[in-house]
């Protein structure tokens, strides 16, 4: 027969066909004759024992040939010795074995794979995995592990720390592991929850076993979660080296990045280098930046870490310096921090001591920045949301104490207790004119409360002396309320010019914002305090007053211009000055024509001296009218009445004087008008020529009339 004949050939292939299949069916036959299901059943409960667990198995046991020697086990459930509480279940576990050495009797684990898996994973106190045992070498196994596949099919993790308290779970997870003897790759595919939150999470590590070596490059994790209207995204890169005997780990070169959509944030951190084993982590160094926004508040922050641990006790860094720009709009704050942090159990945070850098930048204070250096304690926990600030330091020179209870990070809430020395705000309000009548309120600008939505805020307030254009304030004391729409004073008690000041205030946000005032005075001088705030200085006393008003307006002036309500007025042992009364009735003029235009001369050092002065005025829109003035002294009584305009700061005022009969009864019928008009802080005095002859329509009738006043002239009195 021909040698190239293809008769030969296809014997040739039918022959070594048959051959192989008989070689093959021989060493089925060989492995079956060998198999033993309660041996191999016996043999895993064993391992499992000699790692402290008990271990049934509930299915078949079964082998298989194709495409390599194997078992397949099904329902394997492993549990801590001596307790029927399953920690780890399986559906089904496929294991292959090597062709060669299971010739020879050795066993050579080369695949492995899990269906079905339920693992119950907790981190104990003393900060070991109740797996732990289970990841023990044994070190007299006949099993060798050359592992080439391994694979986890709709596997299910729970995960609790019992040091925090946290909680997380795997599902629907799949994970291989491909070419494990050479350029491998490892792909891990499932679902991540975390309290009520869902993430999708991905896995691809490239890596390299060389002895009890494991070395990644270009690993990446991405963890991605979604629901209403919003969207996260966790990226990992970086590099790892694995000490499979020691489980002694080291990164380099990772990169973090963390995006969310609602709300938007953006985080970026890299950690050159870092080492970690089963008992902890340690990172020199580390820096993190980012940007997060929360409805209109925008938040930068750059940060630097030395020397991070984290222990199943906690995250503890010897020093963290960070730097928080908080902006809405043109406002924002800038915030410089530097301390030692602690976070026990990941969620108990101190850290102390605390140095503290704040610096305040808005147009509401347009004459400069507010900045402030303290030094304290910062505490907190994370689970509920809370943080509690304890500092002392300076707020622009003076000395200055704050506690602060925070509830909340995306929306937060505030509880505080302020204590200053001084504030003076006439370094953060607009510059105005001091001869100007109420100066505090000749601002048009319009007012720009969008600071208050930082705002949800109560507290305790104590201001040794507050300073604002030439008023003062010391002592005070009040409870304040404040939230987006709206900012309230109540309990307010004061010193004011030696007397006591109570009440509330309130400022209401809307389309005009709207100011409401109800004060008491009790035992104040009034001349200071009139001088102070419309720069009027006629009046001198000690007494009363009462305030409860309400204004409406897009500015300060507004604010001004709109004042309606009530205000009054007791006086005691006073006096009016630029004018001496009693001298001005002794030098009335004694010819009919020069009544008309008199004026009378006003000079500071003058006075007109009263037991008791009592007034109370209605306010309607900026103008304070009065029909109730009551002036007694011993030698005149004067009654008035008219208005005083604070918007266009001028005075029209009618007083009617009358000797006090009781010291000068010859004169008991004296009774001279006086007129006071022009500026509020610069007034005219003048005979009031239309009231004398009120009434009388012709020439000779108020001829008549003056004349008969006239006979009543006072120049004789006497004092």
């Amino acid at each position: 027969m021909k040698l190239n004949s293809g008769r030969l050939w296809l014997k040739t292939f039918v022959y070594g066909a048959f051959t192989l299949c008989v070689l093959s069916a021989c060493a089925l036959i060989l492995f079956y004759q060998r198999f033993d299901a309660q041996s191999v059943r016996h043999n895993i409960v064993h391992e499992f024992a000699q790692r402290g667990f008990d271990a049934e198995i509930n299915g078949s046991i079964s082998p298989h040939f194709f495409p390599y020697p194997g078992l397949d086990i099904e329902r394997i459930a492993v549990y801590p010795a001596g307790t029927r509480s399953a920690l780890l279940t399986l559906d089904k576990l496929d294991i292959d074995l090597a062709w060669w050495p299971l010739l020879q009797k050795q066993y050579e684990l080369r695949r492995l794979a899990a269906d079905g898996m339920t693992l119950k994973l907790r981190q104990q106190s003393d900060g070991r995995l109740n797996i732990a045992g289970l990841l023990q070498k044994n070190q007299t196994t006949s099993l060798k592990l050359q592992l080439d596949r391994f694979a986890l099919r709709n596997t299910n993790i729970d995960f609790q720390d019992e040091i925090s308290g946290h909680t997380a779970a795997l599902r629907d997870t799949q994970l291989e592991l491909v070419d494990m003897t050479s350029a491998a790759h490892l792909q891990l595919d499932g679902k991540l929850f975390e309290g009520k939150r869902e993430f999708k999470l991905a896995l691809s590590a490239p890596y390299r076993i060389s002895s009890n070596k494991i070395t990644s490059h270009d690993i990446s994790a991405i963890l991605t979660g979604s629901g209403r209207n919003t969207g996260t995204s966790l990226r990992v890169t970086g590099n790892l080296d694995i000490n499979t005997a020691t489980l002694q780990t080291t990164a380099k070169a990772l990169q973090i990045k963390l995006d969310s959509t609602q709300p938007k944030l953006q985080l970026e951190a890299s950690i050159p280098h870092a080492s970690a084993n089963p008992a902890e982590v340690l990172i020199p160094h580390a820096t993190g930046a980012g940007e997060f926004s929360y409805a209109q508040t925008r938040y930068r922050f750059n940060s630097v870490l030395d020397q991070l641990k984290l222990t199943p006790a906690g995250l503890y860094a010897t020093q963290i310096s960070s730097e928080l720009i908080s902006s809405q709009g043109p406002h924002s704050i800038k915030i410089k921090l530097s301390a030692p942090l602690q976070l026990a159990g990941l969620n108990t945070l101190r850290m102390d001591p605390l140095k503290l850098d704040a610096r305040l930048i808005t147009p509401v204070l347009p004459r400069g920045q507010l900045f402030a250096a303290l030094d304290g304690t910062l505490s907190g926990e994370l689970d509920s949301s809370r943080l509690t600030l304890r500092v002392a330091g300076k707020l622009d020179g003076t000395r200055l104490a704050l506690a602060l209870d925070q509830t909340g990070f995306l929306d937060p809430h505030h509880e505080a207790a302020l204590s200053i020395d001084q504030l003076d705000l006439n370094r953060y309000l607009p510059e105005t004119k001091p001869e100007q009548a109420v100066a505090l309120f000749q601002n048009t600008a319009p007012l720009q409360l969008d600071w208050m939505d930082f705002l949800h805020l109560k507290g305790k307030v104590d201001i040794g002396e507050l300073n604002m254009g030439r008023f003062r304030v010391r002592d005070i004391n009040a409870h304040v309320e404040a939230d987006r729409n709206a900012f309230a004073v109540d309990n307010l008690s004061a010193s004011i010019y030696e007397g006591k000041l109570s009440g509330s205030a309130r400022l209401q946000r809307g389309k005009d914002a709207t100011l409401s005032l109800k004060q008491q005075l009790h035992g104040m001088h009034i001349r200071p305090l009139l001088l102070d705030l419309f720069n009027f200085s006629r009046i001198e006393g000690k007494g009363s007053g009462e305030v409860n008003l309400v204004a409406h307006g897009k500015s300060l002036a507004g604010l001004r211009d709109t004042l309606t309500g009530q205000a009054s007025v007791k006086l005691a042992q006073g006096a009016l000055t630029g004018i001496d009364l009693v001298a001005a009735l002794k030098n009335l003029p004694a010819e009919l024509k020069d009544w008309s235009a008199t004026s009378l001369a006003t000079d500071q050092k003058q006075k007109t001296t009263f037991q008791s002065l009592s007034a109370s005025f209605d306010l309607d829109n900026g103008i304070a009218r009065n029909q109730d003035l009551q002036l007694a002294s011993q030698l005149v009584n004067v009654h008035g009445n008219g208005k005083l305009d604070l918007p266009q700061s001028i005075i029209d005022y009618t007083l009617d004087v009358k000797a006090n009969p009781r010291s000068f009864k010859q004169l008991g019928g004296v009774n001279v008008p006086l007129k006071i008009t022009g500026q509020i802080n610069a007034p005219i005095y003048a005979l009031d020529f239309n009231a004398m002859v009120k009434g009388k329509t012709s020439p000779g009738e108020k001829q008549q009339a003056l004349k008969q006043e006239l006979k009543k002239q006072i120049t004789t009195i006497l004092p």
